[in-house]
Parts: C-alpha cells; sequence; structure tokens
C-alpha cells in the first residue's frame, strides 16, 4: 500500500505529514494522530515497520471515518477495527484494483 500525500474521507481533505520521531497527541507517544478542524493526519517517520506505518495511516483514517459518520467509537474499538481492516488490504489486494 502507498500511503498518499492526501486522502479524503468523507467531505474532509486531509493532509498527510511524516514527521520525525514520535508523535505527541494529548501527551501521549504516538504513531500518529489526526486533527480534525486542520484536515491533517500525522504519521510517525522514524523506527516503524513498513506494516506499523501502514497500519497507522489505517488506524487515522478509520478515526476519520469515525468523525464524518459520527460513529463515537472508543479508541480500543478504533485500534481493533483499523487492525482487521489493514489485514483485509495487505492480504487481498486484488480486490482493490479495477
Amino acid at each position: 500500500m502507498k500511503i498518499p500525500d492526501k486522502v479524503k474521507i468523507g467531505f474532509k481533505d486531509y493532509v498527510v505529514n511524516r514527521v520525525d520521531g514520535p508523535v505527541i497527541s494529548d501527551r501521549l507517544v504516538c504513531y500518529g494522530d489526526i486533527t480534525y478542524d486542520t484536515g491533517v493526519i500525522r504519521l510517525q517517520n522514524v523506527d516503524l515497520s513498513e506494516d506499523m506505518e501502514q497500519c497507522a495511516f489505517i488506524h487515522e483514517c478509520v478515526h476519520g471515518i469515525d468523525d464524518v459518520a459520527e460513529t463515537n467509537l472508543t479508541e480500543e474499538q478504533v485500534e481493533k477495527f483499523s487492525k482487521g481492516l489493514y489485514a483485509l488490504i495487505k492480504d487481498n489486494p486484488e480486490i482493490f484494483k479495477k
């Protein structure tokens, strides 16, 4: 999977920024975060495997979907769902091609 520089989630456009070092969000060290108001997804760019970086991207996109859909998922629900979605995408890339 190629992580894009921009992604559209619902009606919102997000810029995807990679940062050197850990992402700090709400005083916690994270692999990534999403800021709904400014339309920015930040991903840690150092010390992550390709799988971890891609899974972190999917995780933040699930947060974006949750925001647009107003489903109020907990962090644990987002974590579990994003891991499952990432596995589906990684294990079945042919279903996403024309």
